[in-house]
């Protein structure tokens, strides 16, 4: 630790470091007034670095460049749908001048109360009821908990949309205006979302901002990270019946899951137009608050399952911090996995991975191909005498180093209807590793899987997905310790959707692998993974991770690595520029990785 601080006193000077150490010491001391425990504050700390503490005071600077302008043809009528249940004025008030404050000026304001019993929410309402036209109220005489009252609030909207919010958050004034002009680029579109943050309870801290990607499906059925700010096509809303009071405390989530089944015209603006206050008691501050979010949650995606005809059951996350479930998909006796390993003079290597495949369940059937392309003699006869005593294919093809190449030959001898491309110097590990991957890739709509991976001798993270910044591909999470700590809502622990996944463990459904054209033989050594999954987005398929898949790399271990070598760093950069020539529309654009992170960085940090 006193070497670290005196490495960064010399290169960043005395003064910036003591003001870093300043800076992380007050965002520690945060967190555990926040209520997370000394080891969840301690860790983010470290990971998050400055970032969240320059947060409040960075975030007006960046909004403040933003311009704002009115010029839209297409003008909705926008209802902010607000259900209302004994809030204190000091939360309500805030909120609904937040709403009324909008520059966008066609929308209307539809609060129901929910029979509230504290006098001063109907005194409230009705002030502004009787101050402003656009401003409805809904007077229930029972109590009906928030769905049924979220219901009674939509009935007497009148918009072509209707915009969520709860009676304790605020908006910015350009909240609706930045909505609609979205709307105006997308007319067609049925829901769109925005980025948000979190309020201190007194309004005076904004933190924790959520910058979410674009429309994620298999994020969105791991974690509900669409919340604020939402706007929905009224009709949509009508048609799947509103709010389900089943799943009070998960009803959002489960709206928009059923919206979804509907329709993919889902949206997204990249700005914060929602503050999510936290209180006391609420999910805003802590999701485990309340103990029927849970079984709401996990009811919900079993009926999802239920209601499109997947098989699967849903799993929690093993760490409790994290309070989501996530479901794990089914194989059938008919699936067969392929397993393509291109090796060459590796033989101990080649025989660890071997080894593993075998010994650990896999939980699918599968076949074993090898392609060798030109071990010498020795090496050849213990690669046949390995593959042999185990029933696998040995497909031995001297050329020169092409891993494109070698793949393609592995695909075109595969028999099953799903292939998985495996590095040699990869050890595989974790009952049902292989079906767990092979049960998500059987999924309408999917491309490639990838799995977790980690460096020997520990749970250092090599491989947690990949992000296609403006720099390049890039591992999410490249050494970052996966000892518990939350990685961006959890994507070290939850599945979620990536623009690309490792060749090194790489899964997809050999028609949709030969629908792509399989791997690009121009890319011979690097980005040919990359190249794989942007033609399996632009054929409208979608990437996914599954880090409950954990595995362990010894990363370069057959080749080298290529930092080490002038030659093979001109020959990545020459890859590099292949990679967008084919793909030029995806240079510096990955539509999960949200535009207000660092775009130089994969380590999804706040610039």
């Amino acid at each position: 630790m006193i070497r670290l601080f005196i490495t960064k006193v010399r290169q960043k000077g005395l003064k910036t470091v003591l003001k870093i150490c300043f800076v992380r010491l007050k965002f520690f001391i945060s967190q555990l007034r926040s209520g997370k425990s000394i080891r969840e504050s301690w860790s983010r700390t470290l990971f998050y670095g400055v970032k969240p503490v320059d947060y409040n005071d960075l975030v007006r600077e960046r909004e403040a460049l933003i311009p704002h302008p009115d010029n839209l043809e297409y003008r909705p009528l926008i209802s902010i749908v607000i259900p209302v249940y004994n809030i204190e004025d000091r939360f309500l008030r805030p909120c609904l001048d937040s709403c009324m404050a909008q520059t966008y000026k066609n929308f209307e304001v539809c609060v129901s109360d929910d029979n509230s019993s504290l006098e001063s929410v109907r005194k409230t309402l009705s002030e502004y009821e009787q101050k402003y036209d656009n401003f409805h109220v809904h007077y229930r005489t029972e109590n009906g908990r928030i769905s049924e009252n979220t219901n009674s609030a939509i009935s007497i909207a009148k918009g072509e949309f209707i915009a969520l919010v709860d009676d304790d958050d605020l908006l910015e004034p350009y909240s609706l205006l930045e909505m609609v002009r979205y709307l105006n680029e997308h007319p067609d579109a049925d829901m769109v979302y925005s980025d948000e943050d979190m309020l201190s309870e007194d309004g005076t801290y904004r933190h924790d901002a959520k910058f979410k990607p674009d429309w994620s499906p298999d994020s969105f059925m791991s974690i509900m990270y669409t919340c604020h700010l939402c706007v929905l096509r009224k009709s949509m809303v009508d048609r799947v019946g509103g709010f389900d009071k089943r799943f009070d405390g998960a009803q959002d989530y489960d709206l928009v899951m059923r919206i979804s089944e509907l329709t993919d015209r889902i949206g997204h603006v990249p700005q914060i137009l929602y503050h999510w206050r936290e209180i006391q008691g609420s999910t805003a501050l802590d999701m485990g608050a309340k103990e029927y979010l849970k079984a709401a949650s996990e009811n919900l995606k079993k009926e999802a399952l239920e209601r499109r005809g997947q098989k699967g059951h849903i799993v929690w996350c093993p760490l409790k911090e994290v309070v989501q479930c996530f479901p794990v998909y089914e194989t059938s006796d008919e699936d067969l996995v392929s397993i393509v390993i291109p090796s060459k003079d590796n033989f101990k290597v080649l025989k660890r991975c071997i080894d593993s495949i075998h010994e650990v369940p896999a939980g699918v059937k599968y076949e074993v191909i090898v392609v060798d392309n030109g071990s010498n003699d020795k090496n050849r006869e213990s690669y046949r005498e390995l593959l042999e005593g185990y029933g696998d294919t040995y497909i031995y093809e001297p050329l020169k180093f092409n891993f494109s190449r070698m793949c393609n030959i592995g695909a075109s001898h595969a028999k099953g209807n799903l292939i998985l491309f495996l590095n040699d110097d990869i050890k595989v590990a974790g009952d049902g590793w292989l079906s767990t991957m092979a049960g998500h890739a059987l999924l309408p709509g999917i491309g490639a899987v990838g799995c977790k991976l980690y460096y020997p001798k520990g749970t250092s993270i090599q491989h947690c997905g990949v992000v296609n910044t403006a720099a390049g591909p890039g591992h999410a999470f490249y050494g970052v310790p996966d000892d518990g700590i939350v990685l961006c809502g959890g994507r070290n622990l939850l599945p979620y959707n990536f623009s690309v996944v490792t060749g090194a463990a790489l899964m997809v459904s050999a028609d949709r692998f030969r629908e792509v054209g399989g791997f690009e033989e121009s890319l011979t050594i690097a980005y040919n993974d990359v190249a794989l999954c942007f033609s399996l987005l632009e054929h409208g398929y979608r990437n996914v991770l599954r880090p409950d898949v954990a595995l362990t790399h010894y990363e370069s271990v057959s080749r080298g690595l290529d930092a080490e070598d002038s030659e093979k760093t001109r020959r990545r950069i020459a890859e590099m520029e292949r990679l967008y020539e084919l793909h030029p529309s995806m240079k510096g654009y990955d539509p999960c990785f949200n535009p207000n992170f660092k775009n130089d960085s994969a380590d999804f940090r706040y610039e």
